[in-house]
């Protein structure tokens, strides 16, 4: 029987095709043992969903129940000290969304009034409205790129020096470790740990384990610290500006009664719409309090992941500059008679009579409490960056710590 030229070709170039797989398949038996641990599961929620789902709004709640249940019980149980305070009316911080806020309630007011240009009020309350949109916009591309270009890889980076580093510790045999989540080495018992085995390790991979920020906590701990007590500033000025805004100023039905003009370009804001206070809340409160809380994850994300004590310095400073975006854009593009509106655009204090109390004397003190909290919670157990870590690296690179602190390093 004769077999065609083509299927001649075809049977040759299976048996070619075959013969390579064999080939690579071998390849791959030789370098691969067929005793490597298997990838455990991953979980079902990463850590950015969990941020965004759960600490987020639970913050969020915790925080309002916070005030009402404070509210309730000054209100219940009136302080006995004669010291009370009238509060008088209070302005917007001054940046692109406290100047948002001036010229959406002033130019709405005004609008309904019929007082001034229709189309000059409409251009410069659209400019002002768009302006802190764009703000908003321009920190979630930054945190975005960010968190892609440059998290990403340092937390790549950083696990694959101490998976390496877990690997050569424990002997370098497979069944000393397990994988990780994310495929990386870590140790099964302690028992198979040998200080010794730090000498097999060439001196650029024992710099890069002694560098790991989770082996000098004492340098870490205070770092993440300092970060989070400027995000939790942050959150405070947003928080402040709801309860003032959404909670303590009344809601009219309006505009027309929303302000009572005082001396000059002073105008105090007695009132809003429903309708004006939840578009303060979508365009202004909860974008911010949003990135407020991705960013104070995002920052200690990869301030635990930088592999050197000098840059993880210069990044806690580098990353406060998406916070102060907002200020940067008010001192910058905001014009003089905006500034000025702002600066004279009054709203409703927390509360109009302050009595004397541990809650006016004391509570922002507990912010304190809160930021280190998060500190110790997030190195301790929530931290992502180095899943399952085992705190075996001071230990080892003491030695080389001291040479580096010493001046006495190669």
């Amino acid at each position: 029987m004769k077999i065609p030229h083509a299927g001649v070709l075809l049977l040759s170039l299976l048996a070619q095709t075959g013969s390579e797989f064999l080939k690579r398949s071998d390849n791959v038996l030789a370098v691969e043992p067929s005793d490597k641990p298997p990838l455990p599961p991953k979980p079902m929620f990463g850590p950015e969903a969990y941020v965004l789902g759960v600490i987020a709004p639970g913050s969020f709640v915790a925080g309002l129940a916070a005030v009402v249940v404070l509210r309730y019980y000054e209100r219940r149980y009136p302080s006995s000290d004669g010291e009370i305070v009238d509060r008088e009316p209070e302005n917007v911080d001054e940046d692109v969304y406290g100047a948002g806020v001036a010229t959406l309630v002033r130019d709405s007011y005004s609008l309904v009034e019929g007082k001034g240009s229709l189309i000059l009020r409409i251009s410069r309350l659209s400019s002002s409205f768009l302006l802190m949109l764009f703000v908003v916009f321009l920190q979630i591309f930054i945190i975005l790129q960010m968190q892609k270009l440059v998290a990403s890889r340092a937390v790549t980076e950083i696990r694959q020096i101490y998976g390496r580093y877990e690997f050569v510790m424990y002997g370098a045999e497979m069944s000393h470790i397990y994988l990780t989540e994310n495929g990386f080495p870590r140790g099964v018992d302690p028992k198979y740990f040998d200080p010794a085995n730090f000498g097999r390790l060439s001196e650029s991979e024992q710099a890069s384990a002694c560098r790991i920020p989770f082996s000098q906590p004492q340098l870490l701990l205070p770092i993440l610290f300092i970060w989070t007590l400027t995000i939790v500033a942050d959150l405070r000025r947003c928080g402040d500006l709801f309860v003032r805004l959404i909670l303590a100023t009344p809601t009219i039905t309006s505009m027309r009664d929303a302000i009572v003009e005082g001396e000059g370009e002073c105008e105090v804001v007695v009132g809003l719409t429903a309708t004006l206070k939840s578009v303060l809340m979508v365009s202004c409160i909860i974008p911010r309090y949003l990135i407020d809380v991705y960013l104070l994850w995002l920052g200690c994300r990869w301030l635990a992941a930088t592999p050197s004590f000098g840059d993880l310095l210069l990044n806690a400073v580098a990353l406060e500059f998406i916070l102060l975006l907002k200020d940067t854009l008010y001192a910058g593009v905001v014009p003089d008679r905006n500034k000025r509106a702002t600066q004279n655009t009054l709203i409703q204090p927390w509360q109009r009579k302050e009595p004397a109390n541990y809650r006016v004397f004391l509570s922002s003190f507990l912010l304190i409490l809160v930021t280190c909290s998060w500190v110790l919670y997030y190195v301790y157990r929530f931290q992502a960056v180095l899943p399952q870590y085992k705190w075996d690296v001071a230990k080892v690179c003491a030695s080389y710590v001291k040479s580096i602190t010493s001046g006495k390093a190669n």
